[in-house]
Order: C-alpha cells, then sequence, then structure tokens
C-alpha cells in the first residue's frame, strides 16, 4: 500500500498526489530543472513510488500533461455516444467540440509549451510504462467519432485520421500559440468566440459534397457565440 508521510492511503491516492506535485513543479521550473526527489518530496511520498507507478521520469511528465485531456477525451465519447444524433446540429457538435478542447488545452498552456520545449530539445517523453495514452492514441480515439458522422450525415469521404488531426491542430494552435501569432498584430485579437464559430463553420461547410450545402448559416459566424440550428 502507498504511504503518505509514513501513512498508509487509498490505492491510487499516492499516484494522484504525485501527479498534482509533477504538474506544479514542471510548469514552475520546467521538464530539465525539475528532479523525481523533488517531485515525491512535494507529493510526500517515496522516490520510489514514482518509479512504480509511472516507470520514469518521462512519463510522468507526458501523463502530469495529458491526464486532463484523456479525461476530456472519455467524457466527451461517453456523452457523444449517449445522447440521440438529432439533438444538436453538425454546426453545434462541431463548437462544442472545439471549446472543449479550447478550454483544457488552455488551462494547461503552460505545462503543453513546456512538453513541447522538451521534445524540440530532443528529450525521450516515450520511455517507461504504458499507463497513460499517448496523443496520437488519445486523437485516435476521436476518428471513430468522425467517421460515424461522415457516413450517417452524408459528408463527402475524407479520411477520419486526417480530419481529426487537423480539426486539433486548429484549435491547438490558437490555444497554445494564439497570443504570438498576435504580437505586433494592429488590429485587435478577434475573441475566442470569433475562433471557434469559424473553426466550426469551416469545418461543417467543408465537409459537405460538392454543389450542395446545409441548411441557413449563421448570421455571422465571426461575431455569434453559437449557431440556433
Amino acid at each position: 500500500m502507498s504511504k503518505v508521510n509514513g501513512q498508509p492511503v487509498a490505492r491510487g491516492e499516492g499516484r494522484r498526489l504525485l501527479l498534482e506535485s509533477a504538474r506544479a513543479l514542471f510548469a514552475e521550473r520546467g521538464y530539465a530543472n525539475t528532479s523525481t526527489r523533488e517531485i515525491a518530496r512535494a507529493a510526500s511520498v517515496s522516490e520510489p513510488m514514482i518509479f512504480r507507478h509511472f516507470g520514469s521520469k518521462a512519463k510522468l511528465f507526458e501523463e502530469a500533461v495529458l491526464a486532463p485531456f484523456n479525461t476530456f477525451v472519455s467524457e466527451y465519447i461517453a456523452d457523444w455516444a449517449s445522447r440521440p444524433r438529432t439533438v444538436n446540429s453538425r454546426y453545434v457538435e462541431a463548437r462544442e467540440f472545439y471549446r472543449g478542447v479550447y478550454d483544457v488545452l488552455s488551462a494547461n498552456k503552460r505545462l503543453i509549451r513546456e512538453m513541447i520545449r522538451a521534445r524540440a530539445a530532443g528529450e525521450s517523453l516515450n520511455a517507461g510504462t504504458e499507463s497513460m495514452p499517448q496523443l496520437g492514441a488519445l486523437l485516435e480515439r476521436f476518428e471513430d467519432i468522425i467517421e460515424r458522422e461522415r457516413d450517417e450525415g452524408g459528408l463527402r469521404h475524407f479520411d477520419p485520421a486526417v480530419i481529426t488531426r487537423l480539426m486539433f491542430g486548429l484549435v491547438f494552435t490558437i490555444a497554445i500559440h494564439g497570443d504570438w501569432m498576435f504580437e505586433g498584430a494592429t488590429r485587435p485579437r478577434p475573441s475566442i468566440d470569433a475562433f471557434i464559430d469559424e473553426m466550426a463553420g469551416l469545418t461543417i461547410y467543408g465537409a459537405y459534397p460538392e454543389g450542395t450545402r446545409p441548411g441557413p448559416g449563421p448570421a455571422s459566424l465571426s461575431g455569434a457565440s453559437g449557431d440556433p440550428r
């Protein structure tokens, strides 16, 4: 049984404490400047517990970064599977997807940027156990949804693997690098809602076969907070 300050804790509690401490320290100091000893000390557990639960510092880091997105993916898929397809329009479905992904990425921006920096520096983040799916595996879970929406909605044929990553890439860029893309710009930066509206409109309108159109579009994609369809 795991122990915190020498006292037994419930199953999974030590793991949770390690993830919380790792997230805080990695965001504050970066991957290279954070040691497993410091993480264990902050979590009030023994250092070997890190390797027992995660296998390596690299896997602990990747799980700390991806855990919130993994939770979002699981909750989104469960919600999507439980509701009738006619409840929301495809525009609203796309918008809710983009909003949810944006929120979870934006809330974890510092950690995600640190993961990007570590990868760019050639630091391996793939060693150790397989306790947490990597990003590609998480995105792959969305492919089934994208494929079903395509087949059931009469959309043009496309590769779900490509579209899933294009959609994720759109919102990832705005959530993580949006501020950088407007540095030095003379025009005001549009609101996040404006970006999400445009991404949803671009995704849905671009998914229909040539020569066809969906129902009436929103009056102003760039200014509306949602589409009433």
